[in-house]
């Protein structure tokens, strides 16, 4: 059978009666991978549309949709519209705490200076109940294309512990290579690097200073994706990556946005000023706090 023009099959031999003829395959599709939005709508909106302009309909989002600014209904409104294919993140782990129970807040009225806490009640409190329903539905990890998605490290996830080095990950890798997929997605970090490993070489750190990178098959790898909403890296923009599981190439991007809009929300939303601070460099947060 021939394939509908614009259908794009990949050609695979296969034998038959001692000939090699072809077959179709369907290719995977390109995707793009969100990860930690916490609430950030101008972030999300500026990343969506970069997705949209790159013609990237499938998308996966990394957990933590929520948290830290002031728009969660709107963000999580926006992962569902397109296609809300997202794992659990902390954040979103503890916003359901609260939700079911606002006795689960720590601390008594201490929680309202803290930037997480802070952030967790505004959403619990802000979100619809059918995307608070949402939100507690999420499962741990998914299965994406050539892959699987993670908010924390597979090692005893439970706890979401981060993989921040070597040592971190290696439990991770385990994981991947007994598992049989060659590569992870992970957020949490709020921060993009990625960890390869072959068995000769043990686990290797990789700094991200350039955007597209070809992965060699047989290689094991754990991706850090970066934070859409808030990055740790002292770069403000956006942070996400594109993944095409037929090519193999991984590719880090950065996507402006105005963050001054966002810190402007988190201070009328009455969240903890760090929540704002910590989205602007150091120049323009001296301005934005004498405005």
């Amino acid at each position: 059978m021939t394939p509908a023009a614009g259908q794009g099959f990949f050609l695979e031999s296969r034998s038959w009666h001692g000939l090699d003829l072809p077959s179709m395959v369907p290719p995977m599709p390109r995707i793009a991978i969100l990860s930690d939005i916490h609430a950030n709508l101008p972030a999300l909106t500026a990343v969506l549309e970069e997705v949209r302009m790159a013609g990237i309909t499938e998308i996966y989002f990394g957990g933590d949709t929520v948290g830290y600014a002031a728009k969660a209904e709107e963000c999580v409104d926006l992962v569902r519209h397109h296609g809300g294919r997202s794992v659990l993140g902390n954040h979103d782990y503890y916003t359901n705490a609260v939700v079911a129970n606002e006795e689960n807040i720590p601390g008594g009225n201490g929680w309202t200076h803290n930037p997480v806490w802070a952030g967790v009640v505004h959403a619990a409190r802000t979100l619809s109940p059918d995307n608070a329903r949402w939100l507690a539905e999420l499962p741990g990890y998914l299965e994406i294309p050539g892959g699987i998605l993670s908010h924390a490290s597979l090692h005893f996830a439970e706890t979401w512990p981060y993989l921040h080095t070597s040592g971190d990950a290696a439990p991770t890798m385990d994981i991947l290579e007994e598992k049989g997929y060659g590569i992870g997605f992970f957020g949490h970090t709020h921060q993009q690097t990625f960890f390869t490993r072959r068995s000769a070489t043990g686990v290797i750190a990789k700094r991200v200073d350039y955007s597209k990178i070809l992965l060699p098959e047989g290689v094991v790898c754990a991706v850090l994706v970066g934070s859409v909403g808030q990055p740790r890296d002292l770069d403000e923009r956006a942070a996400w990556v594109t993944w095409d599981a037929d090519t193999r190439i991984l590719e880090f991007r950065r996507t402006p946005y105005p963050a001054l809009e966002t810190a402007r929300q988190i201070l009328e939303a009455r969240l903890p000023e760090i929540s704002a601070m910590r989205l602007l460099d150091e120049s323009t947060a001296k301005r934005f706090l004498k405005l």
